[in-house]
């Protein structure tokens, strides 16, 4: 089943499908040794309830394809995103031989306030047994977190930026034949950043008369970067230092990166990166002969990408022109943990963090009073050109809370969400097109 969500609203847009069969365009399931159809629909077609809605529910329909009764039970169970269940029920079914039933299982919608709520459907019958997931919303733009920034967070910031200024940049740029194509010129850049830490990234610029849109691609977490080799758009994809081409003074990996110099706010790995990445904004401003608009600056990334983006749209908010944010993580931490300890198997990045504070013997307290220096979600009131969030509604690193709780925050300004509907990791087809769309409505790019 697919629940589809368009909702705009102050220039929001959320498609939120809600997979309850784990298929993507399907509206029935069917099991592959023919048992049961089984065909569950939301009330409302978009998913997401207001408040003062009459009916919250799903319209629930069973077809039995043996020539034999089934009877047996629906277990249902409605958790928030804490993992307390608010509602249960055990509902009794019976279908004949080549019958169906039909339901209507309607929820009290003044039990449920601003957020996301994950169902659980055990379908079980002497002849079949097979669990349905789906997750609803209500006003998740309602939802809100409290800010932990503290009372110096600008003035470490910029004295940050002045330790960058003191140092040279350097910026090198050597046209890259090897990997060049007919229509696209490859550059290795590199550049000098704090700790005189050699940086580098790909550039990759169209070839062709006139000057090209820029997206500033910004690194997952301890994911080289990559040359783009086609496309329509110059794209800067940069390496974080300690991973792949920037990895000259230190190799970091997936297990030390997060936690490198956690033990001092001004010694953090991350103080260092945003600062690179920083650094990487001003090389695209500085290259004047090569044919980038300058005007037309976006820039983006994923995971940890996406922080990024956010930190370096809020630093320099007067360069950049729109912000992409697919699935941010490190991002609202303390919710990030909040959510993470009510899980059976504690996610990433909460459980990497834990496992450093039991092994160094830091206080929970100690750690988040350095975070909150490089929490994305205290970057975000500094952001103010216009924003696209894709959250991944079944995100556990990457909660859409977490996503949520950034989102609205961004007053004033164009923004957009898009909720991926049946995925954790990844982002579904529909939220590419949407991306290519936004961007080129955000530079105002002829399609």
């Amino acid at each position: 089943m697919q629940l589809q969500l368009l909702y705009k609203g102050t220039s929001i847009i959320c498609y939120l499908l809600s997979g309850l069969l784990l298929l993507a365009t399907s509206s029935s399931f069917s099991q592959a040794i023919p048992t049961f159809q089984v065909n569950i629909r939301s009330f409302r077609a978009n998913g997401i309830y207001r408040t003062g809605d009459t009916r919250l529910g799903y319209y629930i329909k069973l077809r039995n394809t043996l020539s034999d009764n089934q009877r047996g039970t629906i277990f249902l169970d409605i958790r928030n995103s804490y993992n307390q269940s608010l509602y249960h029920e055990d509902i009794g079914v019976f279908t004949p031989p080549f019958g169906s039933l039909s339901k209507e299982l309607t929820l009290d919608n003044s039990k449920f306030t601003p957020g996301f709520y994950y169902v659980s459907m055990v379908i079980s019958t002497n002849h079949f047994n097979q669990t349905f997931t789906s997750v609803f919303a209500v006003e998740p733009e309602k939802l809100s977190s409290t800010a932990y920034r503290p009372n110096d967070f600008s003035s470490f910031w910029e004295n940050a930026k002045r330790e960058l200024v003191n140092i040279n940049p350097q910026y090198q740029i050597t046209r890259r034949g090897d990997l060049s194509t007919i229509g696209i010129d490859v550059f290795m850049v590199e550049f000098q950043s704090l700790g005189n830490a050699k940086i580098r990234g790909w550039l990759s610029v169209p070839k062709g008369r006139g000057k090209f849109p820029i997206i500033y691609k910004l690194p997952s977490y301890t994911t080289p970067a990559k040359p783009e080799t086609k496309g329509s758009f110059a794209v800067f994809s940069l390496d974080a230092r300690g991973i792949g081409n920037s990895a000259d003074a230190q190799h970091l990996n997936y297990d030390n990166y997060l936690t490198t110099g956690l033990y001092n706010k001004q010694k953090y790995i991350y103080r260092d990166v945003f600062m690179d990445c920083l650094r990487g904004l001003d090389f695209i401003f500085s290259q004047t002969d090569i044919k980038l608009d300058l005007n037309k600056v976006i820039v983006k990334g994923e995971g940890q990408g996406a922080a990024l983006a956010a930190v370096v749209a809020a630093l320099d908010s007067r360069k950049v022109k729109g912000l992409i944010m697919e699935r941010p993580v490190l991002l609202d931490l303390r919710t990030v943990f909040a959510l993470g300890e009510t899980q059976t198997v504690m996610p990433w990045p909460v459980n990497a963090y834990k496992n450093y504070l039991k092994n160094s013997k830091m206080p929970l307290d100690n750690f988040f009073r350095i975070w909150d220096y490089f929490d994305a979600l205290n970057f975000a009131t500094q952001v103010k050109c216009p924003i696209l969030m894709g959250a991944a509604l079944k995100g556990v690193s990457s909660p859409p809370q977490s996503v949520y709780n950034f989102y609205n925050q961004i007053l004033g300004f164009k923004r957009e969400i898009y909720v991926s509907p049946d995925t954790e990791n990844n982002m579904d087809a529909a939220y590419y097109v949407l991306e290519n769309n936004w961007i080129r409505e955000t530079l105002r790019i002829p399609n």
